[in-house]
């Protein structure tokens, strides 16, 4: 009873800390602001767009989405919804850990231990926040995992709440697919080693999978007129370089998330702990996923978002498995795997602080950007969204470079030049960066030709100290350029940007706004 009263007292402080940790970020990034556009959007006008009209689908989590819509049909904003989702899924996905250690007979103050370690996880309280679906998926992946070991464990075959629980994944990000995909490649080599063909449960668990996702991948096709995202033509298009950067990225991700160290344990766990059938069975299996979802990520360059998001799914179930390890490998040797263990939670839980002031500063490492820069950078499109929403006119269109808060504030249509919701970009404009999301950009030619009344992709014209006490002023040939293209630039003070002065083009048909000026060389 005591050993209980102890776990459950470790839970709930994991619990807390974890909570506390996500407040430490509590912010939510520029990149969500697209989704809550397409939410709103489907509110107010059943259209499921970033613009009205124009059917493309530039977000890659449906079920977010669509869920966050049904939030804010009730009145519940996203900008605050999508963090207590996220912190939810990210409490539950800590939850399900102790239910799989029970499942391989893990018991004691270890059932504790992955909750201590995703709670004191910058990039999991990070991304927790964040206002990204990244928590809802990996509480779902998690959940479908646990549910496929459930039976794997016990020589049974998969059930219908496995398959159902993978296309829920699947509807929330597309890596769901390859999960399960994976998870199935997976069955098919252990009934191959069994000489057993697949069983009626393997087909309802498929059948469970096919009728969740398929009528949407159909819907997804009439709708769009695409059989894959919108984003996925930008994201999939990067160019040499792509391999190195995702290296480098899961280089950077090992360092924060002590990923390798999980892996590590994991492997000599299956090396001394033969006799451990559940063990060796789970950790082959969640080290098969892990191994190859890796590989992927590093094939398509990583991702921009520093504390590493886009690897986190698979995070629970590695440190699962690695104290499941442990615990084995302490009934061999107790006092010397326990000192080990107690040093690598000092360790990890050490680390935390430092990580979180490194990666709390504006910056950038080899185009990874910091959740400290991701912030600073939504604050700055919220202020400037605002102004637009306070100014614009009925018909205006912007092009812009930052698609999500600067949009959803402004209210205004506009041309996503990173293409994320531009159909053209996507499909007909060739990859000139192998960074992640930023492959490709809308040639100004293809910009000019939408007809915009405000240009603001070329941004970088507000970020400077060089206009904290005077807007940009063009050259005399720059101002020539635009002007024979039918624009000038105008300069406005708006109160909570960084640097007080916003410089943007606006088309010379239309009238500069009352507390904006023209700017002239």
């Amino acid at each position: 009873m005591k050993t209980r009263s102890l776990v459950v007292a470790l839970l709930v402080a994991s619990a807390l800390a974890f909570v506390a940790h996500t407040l430490v970020w509590n912010f939510v990034t520029d990149d969500a602001f697209i989704s809550f556009v397409y939410a709103r959007n489907l509110v107010e006008k059943g259209q499921l767009v970033f613009n009205l009209g124009e059917r493309v689908e530039g977000y890659t989590n449906f079920l977010w989405t669509v869920l966050l819509a049904g939030l804010l049909k009730v009145g519940l904003q996203p900008e605050l919804m999508s963090r207590v989702l996220g912190t939810a899924f990210g409490l539950g996905s800590m939850l399900l850990t102790v239910r799989l250690l029970r499942m391989l007979r893990v018991d004691g103050v270890w059932l504790a231990l992955p909750a201590l370690l995703l709670a004191s996880s910058p990039g999991y309280a990070c991304w927790s926040s964040g206002g990204l679906e990244t928590a809802m998926f990996t509480f779902f992946f998690t959940a479908a995992a646990g549910r496929y070991l459930a039976t794997h464990l016990d020589d049974e075959a998969p059930d219908l709440g496995m398959g159902l629980l993978f296309g829920i994944a699947a509807l929330t990000r597309p890596e769901g697919v390859l999960f399960f995909a994976l998870t199935g490649l997976h069955r098919v080599i252990v009934l191959a080693r069994r000489r057993r063909l697949p069983t009626r449960g393997d087909w309802i668990a498929l059948a469970g999978f096919v009728v969740l996702v398929a009528p949407h991948v159909l819907w997804r096709h009439a709708y769009y007129g695409w059989w894959l995202p919108n984003t996925f033509y930008i994201k999939a298009s990067g160019g040499t370089g792509t391999w190195g950067q995702g290296a480098y990225y899961l280089l950077r991700m090992g360092e924060a998330l002590h990923t390798p160290v999980a892996i590590l344990v994991a492997l000599v766990g299956l090396v001394v702990t033969s006799g451990e059938v559940a063990l060796q069975r789970a950790s082959a299996y969640v080290l098969f996923l892990a191994g190859v979802f890796y590989v992927y990520i590093a094939s398509v360059g990583g991702d921009f978002m520093g504390l590493f998001r886009f690897a986190m799914p698979v995070v629970p179930l590695l440190f699962t498995v690695c104290v499941a390890a442990l615990h084995a490998m302490a009934s061999r040797a107790r006092t010397v795997v326990i000192a080990v263990t107690v040093l690598l939670l000092a360790l990890h839980v050490a680390h935390a602080y430092p990580l979180t002031k490194r990666y709390e500063t504006i910056g950038a490492d080899r185009g990874i950007d910091t959740p400290g820069f991701l912030r600073w950078y939504t604050a700055d499109r919220v202020a400037i969204g605002k102004w637009f929403g306070a100014n614009r006119k009925a018909d205006d269109y912007a092009a812009v470079g930052g698609a999500g808060a600067q949009v959803y504030y402004s209210r205004m249509p506009s041309l996503d030049c990173y293409g994320l919701s531009d159909a053209h970009i996507a499909h007909d404009v060739k990859a000139q960066s192998n960074r992640p999301g930023h492959q490709k950009y809308a040639p100004l030619v293809y910009q000019l030709s939408r007809r915009p009344t405000i240009i603001t992709s070329n941004y970088y014209r507000c970020c400077s100290p060089a206009y904290e006490s005077q807007p940009f002023r063009p050259s005399p040939a720059e101002a020539a350029e635009w002007a024979r293209r039918g624009y000038r630039y105008v300069g406005v003070r708006i109160e909570g940007l960084s640097w007080p002065w916003y410089s943007f083009l606006l088309r010379n048909d239309r009238p500069t706004p009352p507390d904006a000026d023209e700017v002239r060389p």
